[in-house]
């Protein structure tokens, strides 16, 4: 029993969490106790399971993981949704962002190819994010021409005009469409890449097909902070 108390402190400590599901796979994961900025990376590891992206396997062997923020997993056999809170990743090394400041939980599942979670294995760690915070918005899918609005929730730090402020405390937003983000050197003006200190963008002319949006909270230098404040959105132009 000394033995047993002794490894759950240890796990407790470690902020991580093991168990065997009842098709014999485990899911476990690994991050930092604290961070600066709004990116948490989680380390993701599975055994007696292969980590695929989404192919439509139902045969219980392969799927990838499922990370639930903030918020109670679904039972097994259920299928998992897409949605704020709820990240789909087949990366053992997966970056969190678009968090607010505070005490984040992240509990990870295993799905299948068709996104229904498989078994009972459960891991789960808890960060704190010191902030700032950046949490971006935009439809998941609008029609061929239709404008596509970005919305920007920052938490922590104020947007102004660049000024060359370099303390952390203000900044602007950055938004990349359809290209890498710019994580170290000066941001520049150029196509595809949007400076503004407004909570709210709208994207005009976005083709039909998939597409990747960063925003990315920079300084009065366009740079962005050393521990980045940031946010990834998807949308789909049909």
């Amino acid at each position: 029993m000394i033995v047993a108390s002794a490894a759950a402190l240890l796990l407790a400590a470690c902020g991580t969490k093991q168990t065997t599901s009842s098709s014999g796979a485990t899911v476990s994961v690994d991050g930092p106790e604290r961070v600066q900025g709004n990116v948490v990376p989680l380390n993701l590891t599975a055994t007696g399971f292969e980590i695929v992206k989404a192919d439509g396997d139902t045969s219980g062997k392969t799927g990838h993981f499922h990370i639930f923020i903030d918020r109670e997993p679904v039972a097994a056999g259920a299928p998992i949704p897409t949605g704020e809170g709820i990240v789909h990743s087949a990366e053992t090394e997966t970056k969190i962002m678009g968090l607010t400041p505070g005490e984040r939980t992240f509990t990870v599942v295993l799905g299948d190819g068709t996104h229904r979670r498989i078994g009972t294995a459960v891991a789960k760690t808890t960060v704190t994010v010191e902030g700032p915070g950046l949490d971006a918005s935009a439809p998941a899918s609008v029609k061929a021409g239709d404008p596509v609005t970005v919305a920007m929730k920052l938490d922590g730090a104020t947007a102004v005009a660049a000024d060359g402020d370099t303390s952390g405390k203000t900044g602007h937003f950055h938004i990349f469409i359809d290209r890498d983000p710019i994580l170290t050197g000066p941001i520049p003006k150029e196509d595809g890449i949007v400076h503004t200190i407004e909570s709210a963008h709208v994207i005009e002319g976005l083709a039909a097909g998939d597409h990747v949006i960063w925003v990315v909270f920079g300084d009065g230098a366009h740079t962005s902070f050393s521990e980045p404040v940031m946010d990834k959105l998807t949308v789909a132009v049909a």
